[in-house]
């Protein structure tokens, strides 16, 4: 069964109209100026009164007995009833003819009507297709089902100037699906690890209270005090883990400042790795610094290097680099590691708050990277490399002055 299609039929209709009704009008009115002029000519009229006139005449010059007179009078007659036969025989043929036109004109405009039909059913099929196209592609959207790959065929009009609009819509709108799904995760997951932190808190001052106890209690018992330094061990990661989570979702108070990122991690490439880890930083003098806190910060790069220092020490040997380099208006930072990579599937994935790899990590590490980077106007990426190993990136806008300062104070806020 054939899909119904009505705004085809009314494009159809309108351009049938347009083009049919002028030509029909144009067919009739020119039949009736022919009918009208023949009419007003009445030439057979005329020459039938010519002819009574001349008769006249020639009978009086034929009276006269001029010889040369009626010499003329005769030629004149001769030519009299040639010229009256002649129009006789165009009346004949325009009143044959008369009958004809309006026929004629009923055929052309039947030609015309025809013709107009093709026209405008070829012509609403070309509108009307490209028009519900675009209104499918509207569901298809509203249901974010992808649209159909391009066909390849080069086109400058309209509706491909639609279709690209279509496409652009979609990746924005998928954008902005994609980032308030990932802002609501971000949501719930600072919401829980709140929570967490604050469940984590309540029984841990008592419990540290009462290790100490303990501890002084049982100084001369080797096993006693060796399960009491189990459990000040435990309480204390419980106690990291809860600031940890507490950090989720919160950027320090107080204003920013200007942080030179060689010097940051120069720092923390001699205090946070291994000493049998090697480790390089390389990059030009006179990097422009970030306008940013501190603190923040420093723990974001601290994690990426504990991170990459882990990899190195299980895959049993290699070494941490650090890059740093001036991108535009950005300065990027790359810790490179010599470890296995990253797992294709996990690319995507690392900088989730659910994702971890290691048997006793809690997810948050990186997420909490890349909180505090966007915070600070910034991006993060994971990648492999091609030589072996993965990259962990960070790009930082470079500190414009007291602009950046206002910038930095209103993402503190909006963060806190």
């Amino acid at each position: 069964m054939l899909r119904r299609r009505p705004f085809e039929r009314r494009l159809r209709r309108a351009l049938l109209l347009f083009s049919v009704l002028p030509s029909l009008l144009l067919v009739g009115a020119g039949a009736y100026v022919i009918a009208r002029a023949v009419r007003l000519s009445d030439g057979v009229g005329a020459w039938e009164r010519v002819g009574g006139s001349g008769g006249e005449l020639i009978r009086r010059a034929e009276q006269s007995g001029d010889t040369a007179l009626v010499r003329a009078a005769a030629r004149h007659r001769d030519e009299l009833e040639v010229s009256i036969t002649n129009a006789r025989r165009w009346e004949y043929l325009i009143n044959r003819t008369m009958i004809l036109i309006p026929l004629a004109g009923l055929v052309i405009g039947g030609v015309l009507a025809f013709l107009s039909l093709r026209a405008s059913q070829s012509m609403g099929r070309r509108l009307s297709r490209p028009v519900e196209e675009l209104a499918g592609w509207a569901g298809m959207v509203a249901r974010r089902e992808p649209l159909p790959a391009p066909d390849g065929r080069a086109a400058a009009d309209e509706f491909a100037t639609l279709r690209r609009a279509f496409r652009k819509m979609q990746a924005e709108l998928a954008a902005a699906h994609e980032a308030e799904l990932e802002a609501e995760r971000a949501r719930t997951w600072v919401g829980m690890a709140r929570r967490v932190a604050h469940e984590l808190k309540n029984p841990l001052t008592p419990m540290r209270f009462a290790l100490h106890t303990l501890r002084r209690g049982a100084a001369d018992r080797e096993d006693t005090r060796e399960a009491l330094e189990v459990m000040e061990a435990e309480s204390a990661r419980l106690e990291e883990l809860a600031r940890t989570f507490a950090q989720l979702g919160r950027m320090p108070e107080g204003p920013p400042s200007d942080i030179d990122l060689r010097e940051l991690m120069d720092y923390l490439l001699r205090t946070h790795l291994p000493p049998h880890v090697a480790s390089s930083l390389v990059g030009p003098e006179g990097l422009p610094c970030v306008r940013g806190h501190h603190d923040a910060l420093s723990r974001a790069f601290a994690n990426l290097l504990l991170n990459a220092g882990e990899v190195v020490q299980a895959a049993g040997g290699g070494s941490v680099r650090v890059e740093l380099r001036e991108a535009g208006a950005q300065v990027e930072v790359r810790v490179l590691d010599d470890g296995p990579g990253i797992r294709p599937e996990h690319v995507e994935r690392v900088w989730e708050p659910d994702f971890t790899t290691k048997a006793r990590g809690t997810g948050l590490g990186l997420a909490l990277v890349r909180q505090t980077v966007q915070a600070h106007g910034g991006r993060v990426w994971a990648r492999n490399r091609p030589q072996g190993g993965a990259e962990f990136g960070v790009a930082l806008p470079a500190a414009r002055g007291a602009e950046s300062e206002v910038e930095m104070s209103g993402a503190g806020n909006r963060q806190d």
